[in-house]
């Protein structure tokens, strides 16, 4: 099974979501995760997880320059040459054995992209299926060729909204179509703000069962700044923390079972 997120704008939290969603799955549900950027974007994984990226070579000559993460498994997709070893070996643990992410290499935005890219972009995101419960993928924001591919073949499409109305009207105007499946997530979430969880689900026919929320929270935020999501996520379900995170805990595990509950697993 493999989840893609994906925002229309930039700036909705995207990947700090998605890093905090995954390491419920494996700190409370004992879940192998692996989670992935699309390469239409700057990688910043590890900036949320904290951890250091693996480099590669493609050829020990040195004929070709060093290939970092995506990039090299791009290029060993290209010559038919993705084997689960050399995903295993280009992983990089958050928690061992159950939680991995592989790191980005570097990023080419763009509208177009070569076929061969595609496909091979697609068949790292089977292969991480293979070796996974669970396969995040960080779609970025706004759609280009590769985006829509990548959406295309996902189990469900996690869509992060912003919380003003301007930018919802703009997003429910344009009707985009992905998988039959989509969940709506709101990110720093304020009970107070100008469009609150009830406003989505009157005003834009958002249904309850399909919007999640991550709530509006300084520490966590700070946390995941400083690369300790999952530390963030393991301390707090364990209750090992005096610190008060009941609640912003029981609305992303909430948000959490959501996701799951839409692809058909009880968590």
């Amino acid at each position: 099974m493999n989840i893609a997120f994906w925002s229309e704008e930039g700036g909705c939290g995207t990947t700090s979501s998605m890093a905090a969603v995954a390491s419920v799955c494996s700190d409370a549900w004992n879940m192998k995760t692996i989670l992935l950027q699309s390469r239409n974007q700057e990688g910043d994984l590890w900036k949320k997880l904290g951890t250091v990226q693996k480099n590669r070579m493609v050829c020990k000559d040195n004929a070709y320059p060093a290939l970092n993460g995506l990039d090299y498994l791009l290029w060993q997709a290209k010559n038919k040459r993705l084997t689960d070893a050399v995903m295993l070996d280009s992983m990089v643990p958050v928690v061992k054995e159950r939680m991995y992410y592989l790191p980005q290499g570097r990023d080419t935005k763009s509208r177009v992209y070569p076929q061969s890219l595609k496909v091979s972009m697609c068949q790292i995101v089977r292969q991480a299926e293979q070796l996974s419960d669970l396969t995040f993928i960080d779609c970025g924001s706004g759609k280009n060729e590769l985006t829509d591919a990548l959406l295309a073949m996902s189990d469900i499409v996690v869509v992060s909204l912003p919380q003003n109305r301007s930018s919802l009207e703009s997003y429910f105007v344009k009707k985009y179509i992905f998988s039959e499946k989509v969940v709506y997530l709101m990110n720093c979430y304020q009970q107070d703000s100008a469009c609150s969880r009830k406003d989505l689900t009157r005003l834009y026919r958002v249904r309850e069962e399909d919007l999640g929320v991550i709530l509006y929270n300084p520490i966590f935020r700070h946390a995941s700044d400083k690369g300790r999501t999952e530390r963030f996520v393991r301390r707090h379900i364990r209750g090992a923390s005096v610190e008060n995170q009941y609640e912003f805990m029981q609305e992303l595990m909430q948000t959490t079972r959501l996701i799951l509950k839409h692809i058909g697993i009880e968590g």
